[in-house]
């Protein structure tokens, strides 16, 4: 008998609770959301185990299969959430679309730059002289595309 499964059979189903608390305190330790579906599937198999006699070999095979099952089905579950974000928590442009701000380099051949609170910005837009107040309307390629403000706008 070798040492792992001298190990297991000492351990018996323990052993896969113990695994599914080093695998939970993995996760909290890594950054992303991966050791956790591993500890989800071992923490099953633990539990199977106390509840019903199974072989070491059964219970690693019904590890691996419910672990393939828990990751695919967390990244589909984080996948969708994901895309129902409203996905401007980091992208600093789009934050920025619909605000105004001032022409720091005149916008010549539709290409300059813009001050928007203090920083500098690159911006594409029609030809305009450095002061005029813009309007964001959008961004392409980590560029503000702007337009000049018609009227009062703040």
């Amino acid at each position: 008998m070798g040492l792992l499964e001298g190990l297991i059979a000492y351990l018996g189903p323990w052993s896969w609770l113990v695994l599914a608390l080093l695998l939970a305190g993995i996760e909290v330790v890594v950054p992303g959301t991966f050791f956790i579906w591993f500890g989800a599937a071992a923490l099953v198999v633990g539990l199977l185990a106390l509840a019903i006699s199974l072989s070491w070999q059964v219970e690693l095979i019904l590890f691996v299969v419910l672990s393939a099952a828990a990751v695919l089905i967390g990244r589909r579950v984080y996948g969708r959430a994901a895309k129902e974000g409203d996905g401007l928590a980091n992208d600093r442009l789009g934050r920025q679309v619909g605000r105004f701000a001032v022409v720091d380099r005149a916008i010549e051949d539709g290409s300059g730059h813009i001050r928007l609170d203090d920083t500098v910005w690159r911006a594409d837009g029609p030809d305009m002289p450095v002061g005029t107040k813009v309007h964001i309307t959008g961004h392409r390629d980590g560029r503000f595309l702007i337009e000049p403000v018609t009227g009062t706008g703040d």
